[in-house]
């Protein structure tokens, strides 16, 4: 018996992490954007059944004691463990996702760090134009996935679509082309030159700073089956800047 506690006492179990809000989103929901329902569905339902498989799939192996997103990393290379990727993908993105969200208000501009509203209106022209973009690329999705706001090694930023359980940490496996999709020419093209980049060793340098969710439990609760664009304007104006501000890679104000 105090053998079987001690084993029982090393085993390391993935678990959901506590939101700073998470008592209140539970029992109000997040006002403007979740039913108390839907949050208890997109995120106490659903991020423990993440948690829960990645730890079954992980149990007694070099990826007990990982966080998701280590995993997702390391396993994202590997065929045979798919499966461990894509639960640690997943609950890394969802966690993501939820940590940037906030109560419904109008949109400020500035509640963006200064540099990085420079930044974004010097890519995108003005918010408006960066707003209808990262929203066009939601609603588009014709599956399951996430949208990102990234920052790559030179400070550019890019929308990039990772459908399914994608990661944006890695050109590899972000799947930002959807195969079960009409296939373009550009997008052979573009699976051609991350074959080439991974064979002569190109690190991927992203940095993620925004996502919108795609998957159909972060709104079909509340929204139902027709009401994606109507889900994806909300959230506009539930993204919390203060969260987004300290994802941006450098912080100094220039």
């Amino acid at each position: 018996m105090n053998v079987l506690r001690q084993v029982i006492s090393r085993r390391s179990i993935h678990l959901a992490p506590r939101l700073p809000l998470e008592t209140t989103y539970k029992e109000n929901g997040i006002k403007g954007l979740m039913s108390a329902q839907q949050f208890q569905t997109a995120w106490c339902d659903y991020q423990s059944y993440l948690t829960r498989n990645l730890t079954l799939r992980t149990v007694d192996s070099e990826y007990e004691t990982r966080t998701p997103m280590a995993i997702a990393l390391s396993t994202a290379k590997d065929p045979q463990k798919a499966d461990i990727f894509h639960y640690a993908s997943q609950a890394h993105n969802n966690h993501f996702f939820f940590q940037q969200l906030k109560e419904s208000s109008p949109f400020n501009e500035n509640e963006i760090k200064p540099s990085l509203l420079r930044s974004l209106q010097s890519t995108f022209q003005s918010m408006d134009n960066f707003k209808n973009e990262l929203l066009l690329a939601a609603d588009v999705m014709s599956g399951n996935g996430w949208v990102y706001l990234i920052e790559d090694e030179n400070k550019i930023l890019k929308i990039v679509s990772c459908n399914n359980d994608g990661t944006p940490y890695l050109y590899t496996r972000n799947q930002s082309v959807d195969l079960n999709a009409t296939f373009e020419y550009s997008d052979f093209k573009k699976l051609q030159r991350q074959r080439e980049d991974l064979k002569n060793g190109v690190k991927d340098y992203s940095l993620p700073l925004l996502c919108i969710n795609v998957w159909e439990y972060a709104y079909l609760v509340d929204y139902g089956v027709n009401g994606k664009a109507e889900y994806l304007e909300k959230l506009w104006d539930s993204i919390d800047w203060n969260v987004i501000n300290k994802r941006v890679f450098s912080n100094i104000e220039m």
